[in-house]
């Protein structure tokens, strides 16, 4: 008997064969048990086709997850909460500054620092806590999947790095973070210079994306309760996790955020409801 072999169209336009193994790691990560997420998959499998996107057979999983799993749904769906931090990318540098806090770093947003030829707004400048060590932290973000950091963006942010350290400012190192993948030759460049990237899926196991879920550190983009507004208010007061509106107190949010009390109240109420079922640590 002839196998079928089903072949998916991804984000790149690049058709591949279809790995339910890709899924059900992926739903694995968001919590569920290994015969949930099977069942997931079978259910999956039964209502998607050859040809499909990757788009199209996400939100199939998305549907079986909401009807099952509606926490879960949102974990699974991380990378879109992500993109609904656009369309600029002052929210995710705010984001990664608040992952970065909650793996040991001090970080600083948006510094203005003087160069050997020219001023520089650093997106993040990150010290360990342990060890002192400072790093130069460029963030970029891309509002649709299927876009690579490229080797003209690592070239830009090396050679900013070396305009401040020739000009006599101290960092450790230069680092990339970007919330979707990077480029094979952005790749080669980083590693022959030393640059660390910060990627989705990169480095392998230990990706922006592995960091998150380890450590629980979703974005409030998860909450159905925030609109744009909101989003923007809580960012520019430096809350861009989930965990910030858990162990922070109400009044504190309130006074730095601006928020109508009524509206406050109902993403708080979210995000404690959200920790309670994922068992978020305060």
């Amino acid at each position: 008997m002839r196998v079928i072999v089903m072949r998916i169209i991804k984000a790149s336009g690049k058709r591949q064969k279809f790995n339910p193994e890709k899924i059900r790691k992926s739903l694995l990560r968001t919590g569920l048990s290994r015969s949930e997420a099977d069942g997931i998959i079978y259910e999956v499998e039964k209502k998607i086709h050859d040809g499909m996107t990757s788009r199209q057979v996400f939100k199939v999983v998305m549907r079986e997850l909401n009807e099952k799993q509606a926490v879960m749904a949102s974990r699974y769906d991380l990378k879109g909460s992500i993109l609904r931090m656009g369309p600029a990318g002052f929210n995710f540098e705010t984001y990664v500054a608040g992952v970065l806090e909650e793996y040991g770093y001090d970080t600083e947003l948006r510094a203005k620092i003087r160069g050997s030829c020219a001023t520089h707004e650093i997106d993040i400048v990150a010290v360990d806590r342990d060890s002192g060590m400072r790093h130069f932290i460029e963030c970029k973000y891309h509002n649709s999947l299927g876009t690579y950091i490229d080797l003209k963006e690592a070239l830009y942010t090396y050679a900013r790095f070396s305009d401040l350290t020739n000009g006599g400012e101290h960092f450790d190192s230069v680092w990339m973070a970007c919330n979707t993948r990077a480029s094979t030759p952005a790749i080669k460049y980083a590693n022959c210079t030393g640059m660390k990237l910060l990627c989705w899926r990169y480095p392998q196991d230990r990706g922006l994306e592995r960091m998150i879920e380890d450590k629980n550190l979703y974005p409030l983009t998860m909450l159905r309760s925030i609109d744009e507004h909101s989003l923007d208010k809580f960012s520019r007061a430096g809350y861009m996790l989930i965990k910030d509106l858990t162990k922070n107190d109400f009044n504190s949010l309130k006074n730095k955020t601006r928020l109508k009390t009524k509206k406050l109240q109902r993403i708080v109420e979210e995000a404690r409801g959200v920790a309670r079922e994922n068992n978020f640590e305060a």
